[in-house]
């Protein structure tokens, strides 16, 4: 069974409703929001921290008389926490940990607000304990990745806070009845907030994926459209604009630094005559013979190209005509040597070459080019299967 498409996975997990991410890309995800949501975490874990700690103004004017109790453990606790959430931060990887980090402070933090309630004889603690209800806010509003825990969590502090003002209501069914009726609408709000917001960012992510992928796939196809525009396709050389766009600035080197630099013009002899005889199959397959031996037999910075047809060029920076000669006769005789099979057998082939190397008095890279020509064309005159030597506009057959 072949393996289902990427983009059509992804494509799937956003049409559907819960836009579930795949257990293949899980790690990725979380990769994707630790990257994105790690500083907001941690922006919204210390402000909530803060709040927690800011209410302690409140308690001086609301319930005076745990003032000095509330203030001793809201600065205890977040004396506690807050080395824990930064050490967390700074070393912990794990976004779906500090994804929960202020809710399950949020749960301590609820406990003890309503013990230090509990201990107040102030008559303004029925109406302050709905200042409560920020804890469920808070704690819904911060969640990015996961919801299910963060709904745990969430029926953690409202089991917390409903047990806080029923033993602050001391029996009076109708206080708890009110609070209740006041707190589930908050409730299910930041519940559906908090759900909104972890669905937005699964939805964020694959789309974030997607459009990666669309764009790897158009600089694939972008890559794959340039490469065809300067290779051959038959035989996978450079084409005649790829080699003298790289062959200026190699012939401009040689200039500047007054080196040698030869050319080699290759063509396969009597090859309409294989083609008329064997079928342009056979051709081709001549064709990618001569390209596959030569790129084997020349060095890795030698520029090798086929100009149309039969005719291949091969540019040797840093060589001198003797040199040339060398390569070039290595060439004719490794390829008279091969046999390139066919239907019933296998045929032969040779080659003629012209070796051109650059002058003083060059005038450019054509100039070059036209030497090599006039020495393979003198090849081809006295009998092809041979290599003929220029330099520049004189040629001897070799």
């Amino acid at each position: 069974m072949s393996e289902p498409d990427p983009r059509q996975v992804i494509e799937r997990a956003l049409r559907a409703r819960l836009s579930l991410i795949p257990p293949a890309l899980r790690d990725a995800f979380h990769a994707y929001q630790d990257e994105h949501y790690r500083r907001f975490l941690l922006v919204v874990t210390l402000l909530g921290q803060a709040a927690y700690m800011s209410y302690v103004l409140a308690d001086m004017i609301v319930v005076p008389d745990v003032f000095g109790l509330s203030f001793a453990v809201r600065s205890a606790y977040v004396a506690l926490v807050l080395p824990l959430t930064l050490a967390a931060f700074l070393w912990s990887r794990n976004i779906r940990l500090l994804d929960l980090l202020l809710p399950v402070q949020i749960f301590f933090a609820a406990i003890l607000w309503f013990w230090l309630l509990a201990r107040s004889r102030s008559p303004w603690v029925p109406s302050y304990q709905y200042a409560s209800v920020i804890f469920i806010v808070l704690a819904n509003l911060c969640v990015q990745v996961r919801f299910l825990p963060s709904l745990v969590i969430s029926l953690l502090i409202s089991a917390a806070i409903m047990h806080g003002v029923y033993r602050l209501a001391a029996g009076n069914q109708e206080m708890v009845l009110v609070f209740s009726l006041v707190y589930l609408p908050v409730l299910l709000f930041s519940l559906f907030i908090s759900w909104s917001t972890t669905l937005d960012r699964r939805r964020a992510f694959l789309r974030a994926l997607l459009d990666r992928m669309t764009r790897e796939d158009l600089s694939a196809a972008n890559n794959k459209l340039q490469a065809l525009a300067h290779l051959d396709p038959l035989t996978g050389l450079s084409n005649r604009r790829d080699f003298e766009a790289r062959a200026l600035y190699e012939l401009a080197r040689a200039q500047r630094h007054r080196r040698p630099l030869s050319v080699l013009s290759l063509d396969v002899d009597h090859f309409k005559r294989i083609n008329d005889s064997h079928g342009h199959d056979v051709g081709d397959e001549v064709l990618r013979v001569l390209a596959g031996v030569a790129r084997q037999e020349l060095r890795e910075h030698d520029l090798l190209a086929r100009f149309g047809g039969e005719e291949f060029v091969a540019l040797l920076p840093d060589t001198a005509l003797d040199e040339a000669l060398v390569v070039a006769e290595r060439l004719r005789g490794v390829l008279g040597a091969y046999h390139v099979p066919m239907d019933g057998g296998a045929i032969r082939f040779t080659i003629s070459a012209g070796v051109a190397q650059l002058a003083d008095d060059a005038s450019g890279l054509a100039s070059l080019l036209k030497a090599a020509d006039k020495a393979l064309y003198r090849a081809k005159q006295q009998g092809r299967n041979q290599v003929c030597l220029a330099f520049c506009g004189m040629a001897t057959e070799s």
